[in-house]
């Protein structure tokens, strides 16, 4: 097998991608083990999800993406690890694959990549140097722009919850000079998830002629005025905190007009909808107690 990514923007016509794992996730973890907030509260709730309703909604997601004639390669399965969110241990920007450095506690999950990162030309793959930060849930590509969701170093170092820093935005601008490099700055916390943002898909998706915003969570009021001058007012979802909370801007393209969707997001699939968008819904009310849905779950590889 050889591979050649290509992405250029979140809603090109999906033709292959990486959809995460839930075999063997272990046991539930500690609070000392958990490395984001949504996860903390699970646990501190007694509802964090269990390996078989993973699976289940997984599984789901999986087939139906195959049943739309899309391709679906999977990693390879590690022993007692939570390997559901693929999106951040590798991305993909024009034609290049990005291993990044990303949250000591994930590392070892890139090793189930292996064969992936064979089968792409060595021309194809960046690596990151080793005080570059970067995770695919904080890289967004809307041709010309790529947005980037950056921590300034004081927050990089205070919170477990800021995964990419400025050093890692930096080196990514000067890779890909024909890309107009944006970064934003959210909100970050690690015990509570009402007050902080995980990645920047977790505030802000665009669709194909549309966009999806949690404006709460942005630190800086200028960030929202750009967002609305750009896309338009009236082409913006707005989420409230508790849509937000349920990640509803976590929703997954493959194609201009057609999106995956947490079927919890009623008011999200209605507005979709009356826009002439195509809307799957995918059950994941599990896989959002540990701070990820549909985009964190998915690594896109190929788009048209």
């Amino acid at each position: 097998m050889q591979m050649h990514p290509k992405i250029k923007s979140e809603y090109g016509r999906l033709k292959t991608v990486m959809v995460g794992i839930a075999i063997d996730m272990g046991q539930k973890p500690t609070l000392n083990d958990c490395y984001d907030a949504r996860s903390r509260e699970s646990v501190v709730l007694g509802t964090f999800p269990t390996v078989e309703d993973c699976i289940l909604q997984v599984t789901t997601l999986v087939e139906k993406l195959k049943s739309l004639g899309i391709e679906v390669l999977r990693p390879t399965v590690l022993e007692k690890t939570n390997q559901i969110f693929t999106r951040d241990i590798g991305f993909v920007i024009d034609n290049q694959f990005i291993l990044p450095n990303i949250i000591e506690d994930r590392k070892e999950e890139i090793g189930a990549i292996k064969f992936l990162l064979n089968a792409i030309p060595s021309s194809n793959i960046i690596m990151l140097p080793s005080n570059c930060y970067a995770e695919g849930g904080d890289i967004i590509i809307h041709k010309p722009y790529v947005f980037v969701g950056v921590s300034n170093n004081e927050t990089f170092e205070k919170f477990k919850t800021a995964r990419t820093n400025k050093t890692g935005f930096e080196y990514l601008q000067d890779e890909f000079p024909s890309f107009v490099f944006k970064s934003f700055e959210l909100y970050k916390h690690d015990t509570d998830p009402l007050q902080g943002s995980l990645h920047l898909d977790c505030a802000f998706q665009p669709l194909g002629d549309a966009v999806l915003l949690a404006p709460h969570l942005f630190k800086n009021p200028a960030d929202i005025n750009w967002i609305q001058n750009y896309f338009g007012k009236e082409n913006i979802f707005f989420c409230t905190q508790e849509e937000a909370y349920q990640l509803h801007t976590n929703v997954f393209s493959i194609a201009p007009k057609e999106v995956f969707v947490s079927a919890a997001a009623v008011r999200l699939q209605q507005w979709l909808r009356e826009r002439g968008y195509t809307v799957h819904t995918i059950v994941y009310n599990q896989i959002v107690k540990m701070g990820g849905l549909l985009r964190c779950s998915t690594m896109p590889l190929i788009r048209d």
